[in-house]
Parts: structure tokens; C-alpha cells; sequence
């Protein structure tokens, strides 16, 4: 597996909006495999390799959770509004790039707990909030004032690593859905289908980039590819009657979320198509969430759809955790996918 790849796409910037970086990047990536590669008007790249079967999408969105500069203090202090969901609790003292005129580090300021009287009470255990947050640039205002506008987007400063079991890294929540489709890409030994290659914009702040692009192919199925929440941590607490996704288990084969109920005879072949080439997978039934499939399901004259996801340690977070044997074995099922695609 080319980590190499899954590193790129985690380190560069992408917030909700701002995706130009990693349209770029993918259109390289695909520009020998694609007929027709177009950008929409909501920036979604869409890649189409005709063949014979039925018309499939395969759709992963670019955008990460992320920020933008709203205000510029006077002193040079930068303010941001988040982009997505973000937790003020994962905000605070983190390391964070600032893509004005150039990409700028800088530290989301903290207050030193020796700074912090006794009496103070629960008050000083809360996360500040992201609205009372503020990034030092440590820089001169004025240096901060020509390379820094309203607008500029704003990610987290991590630095993707891997070893032998895991692969850690920032906007897992999609990157590792992007990955999974090059690599079932590059691995499929045929393509059994008319295929349509999504990568859509927008998808952290209410989906609004997947109804356009899938619109405009029309397609008979749409898999969603995406990173999704791994409950295996200490101190989750799940509802009584909520299967919980674990890492080593597989991928997971969504049946519902709160946007979405999948076409079952779509997720049927896919769980068979797992079982009988001994892939690791988890049929999964939530209310929560949603992923591109729900507005790919309802564009045009609609579409059967199903949710395949990477579960990811740590989503929406300055870095996420995904096991290496979970992202082959999903990269292993959407091969399989795509060369049996006729028999959906």
C-alpha cells in the first residue's frame, strides 16, 4: 500500500471551501486514468472511465474541519470562526497554520495554569471557546496585517506519521476515503461498470457539494467512501442498542445513519462480496451522523446508495488513528466492488 500517498493527502490543507490544493493533487493523480475530468461549479472534481455495466460513483469528499479568520486584533492576535464541527476542547494550545499570502505557524494561545487563582472554580476548567480563542503568529502586527486577510483558511499544524500498524494523521476524515478510491482504483484488475469518480466539497458543513456532482452523472449506485468514528476508546459510552464500530474489525458497511437508509440489495452484495473472499466487515445501523451517500441518494431521479467507511480513532480532531489492516481490507472491498459491479 502507497502510504506515501495517504501521507500527502492528510498533510495538505483543504477546509470546507478551500480544496483547490487537493483537486490539484488528485487531478494528477488521475489524469492518466481518466476520459473526461471535469470541476463543477461547487469545485468538486469529477472523473469519469467509461465502460460497460451499470453507471457507479464512487465518492469521497476533500474538505476537512478546519477555521477562518474573522477578525485581526491590533496587536496582531488572529480570531477564527470554525468550519465544520471542531471542539473547543481540541482547539486550545494547538499548533495550527494560517494560508494567508503564505502558510504562516502559529499557537492558539492558552493561559499557564500558574496564571490561574485556586478560588477561580469550575470556570477555569472549561475549554475556552473557540470565539474567545486567538492565534500568535509571533509576528509583528504589521507583518501579520499584509500577509493575512478575513478569509483565510486555517488548519491544524499536524504531521502525518505511520508504522507498521497505524497510520496517524490529520483530515483522516476524508483523506482515507480519497485514498481508499485510488488504491481500489489502481488494484482493480478490471472495471465493471461506467465509472464516475467523486471528489466532492463541502461535505463538513451540510453535504452541499455531493447533490450537484452526482447530479450532473446520474448515476444507477453511489458508494460513499469515508472515515468514520471508531468507538473503542476508553470512556465511550454508546446507547444500549447502538453496535459500536471498532478498529481491526474491517471496514464498516453502513446500513442507516441519521440522513441515510442504504439500498439493501446494495449493501447484501457488498457484505457477500466480503464474505466470500474473506474480507473483515461490520454491518453497522446508527442514527447519527451522515455521509455524501444521503445526498447522493436524493440528486436527480435518485440513486441506490450504500456507506463503506475507515474507522478512525480521534475524528475531527487535530490528528486521527486508522489501523493499516483496516484500510487494506476496505481498499480490498471496494476492488472487489468494482470489478463485479454489474452483479449489484
Amino acid at each position: 500500500m502507497q502510504y506515501d500517498l495517504l501521507k500527502q493527502l492528510s498533510d495538505m490543507p483543504g477546509v470546507s471551501g478551500r480544496e483547490e490544493r487537493v483537486r490539484e493533487w488528485l487531478s494528477g493523480q488521475l489524469a492518466n486514468r481518466a476520459t473526461g475530468m471535469t470541476t463543477d461549479a461547487m469545485g468538486s472534481l469529477i472523473v469519469h472511465i467509461p465502460g460497460l455495466g451499470p453507471r457507479v460513483a464512487l465518492i469521497a469528499h476533500m474538505d476537512e474541519i478546519g477555521f477562518l479568520v474573522s477578525k485581526i486584533e491590533p496587536e496582531g492576535f488572529v480570531r477564527v470562526m470554525p468550519v465544520g464541527g471542531v471542539d473547543a476542547r481540541v482547539f486550545g494550545a494547538q499548533q495550527v497554520i494560517v494560508h494567508g499570502r503564505r502558510d504562516l505557524p502559529g499557537l492558539v494561545g492558552s493561559i499557564p495554569p500558574h496564571l490561574l487563582k485556586k478560588g477561580d472554580g469550575a470556570d477555569n476548567k472549561a475549554a475556552l471557546s473557540i470565539e474567545e480563542s486567538f492565534i500568535d503568529l509571533g509576528l509583528p502586527a504589521d507583518a501579520v496585517m499584509q500577509a493575512v486577510a478575513v478569509g483565510d483558511p486555517v488548519t491544524f499544524a499536524s504531521v502525518s506519521w505511520h508504522n507498521d500498524h497505524v497510520f496517524c494523521g490529520k483530515a483522516l476524515d476524508d483523506r482515507i476515503g480519497l485514498f481508499v478510491m485510488l488504491a481500489a482504483l489502481g488494484q482493480a484488475q478490471k472495471i465493471d461498470a461506467d465509472l464516475f469518480l467523486i471528489a466532492s466539497t463541502q461535505e463538513e458543513v451540510g453535504l452541499r457539494g455531493a447533490g450537484p456532482a452526482v447530479f450532473s452523472t446520474q448515476p444507477h449506485i453511489v458508494l460513499a467512501l469515508e472515515g468514520t468514528v471508531a468507538s473503542d476508546t476508553p470512556g465511550l459510552k454508546l446507547p444500549p442498542n447502538t453496535l459500536a464500530t471498532c478498529q481491526g474489525k474491517g471496514p464498516e458497511i453502513r446500513l442507516s445513519d441519521r440522513g441515510m437508509l442504504s439500498n439493501r440489495k446494495l449493501a447484501d452484495f457488498l457484505i457477500g462480496l466480503a464474505a466470500s473472499a474473506d474480507i473483515p466487515h461490520q454491518v453497522i445501523v446508527k442514527n447519527t451522523g451522515s455521509t455524501d451517500a444521503a445526498a447522493g441518494q436524493i440528486a436527480g431521479a435518485g440513486a441506490r446508495v450504500c456507506t463503506v467507511s475507515v474507522p478512525v480513532r480521534y475524528i475531527h480532531a487535530p490528528a486521527g488513528m486508522a489501523r493499516k489492516a483496516d484500510i487494506t481490507h476496505t481498499v480490498q472491498l471496494i476492488t472487489a466492488f468494482l470489478e463485479h459491479a454489474s452483479e449489484a
